[in-house]
């Protein structure tokens, strides 16, 4: 080998292995370049080393495969790219490196959740900025009609409601069975989300075609400041209603525990 080649192969090494004198890390670049996952390759369920590498929160793995040519986007057999699993998993510095080599904000699993519903529903508040700020579609809708804001809302993520409705969240859209933001809050007992909804537009009147509302979602719950708060708003029982239970019990601030009604927005 000549000297120029030598040098050359170092100095490619090095840069590898991130050295800033190569000569005296040329093992340990040779170690890195060798330990390096096939880019291309696929286990059983059709998951990548990117994939896994940024599932786990390996930054540097996630470094060395994308410099290696690894498919950013490639997703898995439940439709998962590497984007969602560092998404959900709150890995803030690989959501950085993967949306700077173009992975799509706006993907969609098989089930139709994207990334940033994903954040949402995890409350990753920050990550959800940032993907709004990459493209994502803030009332993007599976095909229950299911938003960011609705799953928000269902585990409790104050603060992903909040950056949200600060993007132009429609604070009014409805699911599959009618069912609004505020009626999910409601239910929950998440008087701050319930605070934060009704500040931001949200319709108290608005009822499911069984005729239930936020109002009489909070009363079946007894979550007293949630009902002071629905009726400042304007909210009003209908006619002839009695709740079916009168359950004396405190507000809470905590992700509510999916109910029958919601089992189709449970597994995020």
């Amino acid at each position: 080998m000549s000297r120029s080649l030598s040098v050359c192969l170092i100095l490619v090494l090095s840069v590898l292995a991130g050295c800033a004198t190569p000569s005296l890390h040329l093992p340990a670049a040779l170690n890195a370049l060798a330990e390096v996952p096939d880019a291309r390759a696929r286990d059983a369920n059709g998951r990548t080393a990117l994939l896994l590498a940024a599932r786990d929160g390996n930054a540097s793995l996630v470094r060395a495969l994308l410099k290696h040519g690894a498919d950013v986007n490639a997703a898995d057999n439940t439709g998962m790219t590497p984007l969602m699993h560092a998404v959900r998993n709150g890995h803030a510095a690989i959501v950085e490196l993967l949306l700077d080599r173009d992975a799509y904000s706006w993907a969609r699993n098989k089930t139709g959740m994207t990334p940033l519903m994903l954040a949402a529903a995890r409350g990753h508040a920050e990550i959800a900025r940032r993907l709004i700020g990459a493209g994502a579609n803030v009332n993007a809708r599976t095909p229950q009609g299911d938003t960011a804001l609705i799953f928000a809302s269902l585990y409790g993520q104050a603060e992903a409601v909040q950056v949200l409705l600060e993007h132009a969240a429609l604070v009014n859209l409805r699911e599959a069975n009618g069912i609004t933001a505020l009626m999910i809050a409601a239910d929950g007992g998440n008087a701050t989300i319930v605070q934060t909804l009704l500040a931001h537009g949200a319709d108290v009147h608005a009822a499911t075609p069984g005729g239930e509302s936020a109002l009489v979602l909070a009363r079946e719950k007894g979550f007293r400041a949630i009902i002071e708060l629905l009726k400042q708003a304007g909210a009003v029982e209908p006619r002839g209603y009695r709740p079916s239970r009168e359950i004396a019990c405190d507000d809470r601030d905590t992700a509510p525990a999916a109910m029958d009604r919601f089992s189709h927005l449970a597994s995020v």
